[in-house]
């Protein structure tokens, strides 16, 4: 990168030092004057002759104020410019005449001239500037637009800068990550793939033959045994979960939903808990802009969260105000102290899960998703039950 910007300057000096070099060497011609001869306006009409622009005149042809006059009368030669711009030079001759020189042809004003050589010397230095710097804004915008086409669907990028360019370095190093963020987004697929199918198979066999040797175990290793199972199948089904929805990512459908509807599906769904927990629900009617399978997935994470720790009630709500839809959790358990922005890492864990359940994905998922929605997720202690508040909170359409 270095070698580009040594060259890029190195061009622009040498591009300015021709610049200065030729408007001086048109300046000085310019300013070089011819050798010539020069002979005053009084020694011309001392001449007395007729000539292309000496003459004579009656002195009272020649309607002067009486301070000019006076001047005339006292030798003196006088400039006097016309109303047609022509300029004469008079001088009282002998008796009543008076002597007249003109019209006298002035020199172009050279200022205007120096003006011009000015106005193309900075207009050069303009041209020159664009000439060099234009190309590598125009290849910084298409390196922007394919960074962005990357950024919405990860996918190997064809290398469109050329070498001559002064940021090619650059665009080969983001050439070069973005194959790699490609070949860790295939494995990640691949990894998800493997978790399916090569890990949910033989748990499924360990759960068969647990059930088979129940009777020759004692009750306490089965238990133990079949915890661990779900354990191992819940964090497989979290990984699956959030393998999907980043995949899922670039596909997410904003769309109208019914406030009323979601909530009433999710109500159905935990119903069956209604003995171990006591779950309120409660929404606006009206709707709200989300994807509705993300969302899904978002409450899931955030009930099953607040079961881990409520003791018995917990309460869902969907909330909105004029300008941000808010899905908010509260239940009854410990909260989260000063713990909030730790735990919203992957695989980040309270200490106070005794119980060794969860694995730390739920509430990254929950962020994730908020954030997919232009949102964001807010941790904090509930007023009304006395523990842990979570709000997912998103600008409304």
């Amino acid at each position: 990168m270095k070698f580009q910007f040594y060259r890029l300057f190195g061009f622009l000096l040498l591009s300015c030092s021709l610049l200065l070099w030729s408007f001086g060497q048109l300046t000085d011609q310019y300013r070089s004057e011819e050798a010539s001869y020069l002979i005053s306006v009084d020694d011309l009409l001392q001449t007395r002759g007729q000539g292309a622009h000496l003459s004579t005149l009656a002195a009272g042809s020649l309607a002067l104020p009486t301070s000019l006059r006076q001047l005339l009368n006292e030798g003196q030669t006088l400039a006097l410019r016309h109303s047609s711009g022509e300029l004469y030079y008079y001088k009282q001759g002998s008796g009543s005449e008076l002597l007249r020189f003109g019209p006298v042809t002035e020199k172009q004003d050279r200022e205007d001239v120096t003006s011009l050589i000015l106005l193309g010397f900075y207009s050069s230095l303009a041209l020159v500037a664009i000439l060099l710097i234009w190309p590598v804004f125009r290849d910084l915008h298409t390196l922007q637009q394919s960074a962005i086409r990357f950024g919405r669907q990860p996918s190997l990028q064809p290398l469109t800068i050329r070498k001559s360019s002064a940021i090619f370095p650059l665009a080969q190093a983001l050439y070069s990550m973005s194959h790699q963020i490609v070949s860790f987004v295939q494995m990640h697929k691949e990894l998800s793939h493997t978790i399916s199918h090569e890990v949910r198979t033989p748990l499924a066999r360990m759960r068969f033959a647990l059930e088979l040797s129940k009777q020759q175990m004692e009750p306490q290793y089965a238990a133990r045994l079949a915890q661990d199972i779900d354990e191992i199948e819940q964090l497989a089904a979290n990984y699956l979960s959030f393998a999907r929805l980043e995949h899922k990512q670039g596909e997410l459908c904003h769309s109208p939903q019914s406030i009323a509807d979601f909530i009433q599906a999710l109500e159905q769904k935990y119903s069956l808990y209604s003995r171990d927990f006591q779950i309120g629900f409660h929404s606006v009617p009206g709707q709200a802009q989300f994807d509705k399978t993300a969302m899904n997935v978002a409450c899931q994470n955030l009930i099953q969260n607040a079961m881990r720790f409520a003791e018995k009630e917990i309460q869902v709500s969907f909330e909105q105000s004029k300008s941000h839809n808010c899905l908010r959790v509260e239940d009854d358990g410990p909260g989260f102290e000063d713990k909030g922005k730790k735990l919203l890492a992957a695989f980040a864990r309270d200490a106070k899960q005794s119980d060794g359940s969860g694995f730390g994905l739920g509430l990254y998922i929950v962020r994730k998703i908020a954030i997919w929605h232009g949102g964001r997720l807010e941790l904090s202690h509930s007023q009304s039950l006395g523990g842990a508040a979570i709000s997912l909170c998103w600008p409304r359409a």
